[in-house]
């Protein structure tokens, strides 16, 4: 027979849980329900046809991933520097819960409460930063939002991890190098809400397309940027700046044409770890002759006869 003082254990530990639940939820629920809203009525968003989704009072498996990532800040602004809004974080943290990703009506609900929750800090900190939100740097855990939901959706769509995670890594990739431009995009994509509407709108006039530059870790107009053909995500602003990354960047290419080619019987040209700077907005693509870069690297460079190896 268990004694009274373990019996009383386990109804504290019991209270504190239900109570930390409880306080997780209220994070994220308090935005989706704009208590702080900009509106008289207490709304961030005016879109009278975007009717709330039912929310489970139980503790379901999307309920249980809401709470969790709320416990690890992603709906806090004072936590915006955390290690958690990482790219390496959002993936696996979806595949902790499987019933999440596997069950159709638990993704779609994580996925909407997630992009509502969103909205309405986009909505509301642009109304309240005016101009100068526009121009501001995207707090990190806007961006991790969105790496949850993409990687929600590819979990979604494709059975092959490997899938998964290539295109994790380049959606994660644009957004990381982005501005407030790619997130609005990203969420008003998604949602069919005339508030996100307009102000993609806004933003597409006021915020123009900015990548940065893998090796100077400088901010330019993405249609000036080389992509590296290796890995396809990494993005260089001019030759230089990519054989000094080289020697960082090698392992990742490496790393990728290796999985590329145990499942192909012939690895092409560039898949023996070639890399084609190709840019179809640059003016300068007839270039010929190029020095050699360091680490062994073949560049192909375009030109209007074709193909030219250096």
């Amino acid at each position: 027979m268990p004694s009274r003082k373990k019996a009383r254990g386990r109804q504290n530990r019991a209270k504190k849980e239900a109570t930390r639940t409880a306080d997780m939820r209220a994070l994220w629920e308090r935005t989706l329900l704009c208590d702080n809203g900009v509106n008289d009525d207490g709304t961030c968003c005016s879109c009278a046809h975007m009717a709330m989704p039912l929310i489970p009072q139980e503790l379901g498996p999307a309920v249980s991933f809401m709470n969790h990532i709320a416990g690890k800040g992603f709906f806090d602004n004072t936590a915006a520097s955390l290690s958690c809004h990482s790219v390496e974080f959002c993936l696996p943290s979806v595949m902790r819960f499987p019933d999440v990703t596997t069950e159709e009506s638990e993704r779609s609900l994580a996925s909407d409460l997630l992009l509502r929750n969103l909205r309405n800090i986009l909505v509301h900190d642009s109304a309240v930063g005016g101009e100068n939100w526009f121009h501001s740097f995207c707090a990190k855990y806007e961006v991790a939002i969105c790496y949850m939901v993409s990687a929600l959706e590819l979990l979604g769509t494709y059975s092959d991890l490997t899938v998964v995670k290539m295109r994790y890594a380049k959606t994660s990739c644009r957004l990381a190098g982005g501005n407030r431009r790619d997130v609005v995009k990203f969420v008003a994509k998604r949602l069919p809400c005339t508030c996100m509407k307009t102000l993609h709108c806004a933003t597409k006039r006021k915020v123009k397309k900015v990548a940065h530059c893998q090796g100077c870790e400088k901010p330019f107009p993405r249609s000036q940027l080389f992509v590296c053909t290796g890995c396809m995500l990494a993005e260089y602003c001019s030759r230089e700046c990519q054989r000094a990354d080289w020697l960082d960047h090698k392992q990742e290419v490496m790393s990728k044409i290796s999985r590329r080619t145990m499942s192909s019987k012939e690895p092409s040209r560039e898949e023996q770890g070639m890399v084609e700077y190709s840019s179809v907005k640059r003016a300068d693509r007839a270039c010929h002759k190029q020095p050699r870069p360091p680490g062994g690297l073949t560049i192909y460079v375009p030109s209007p006869g074709g193909r030219i190896r250096t």
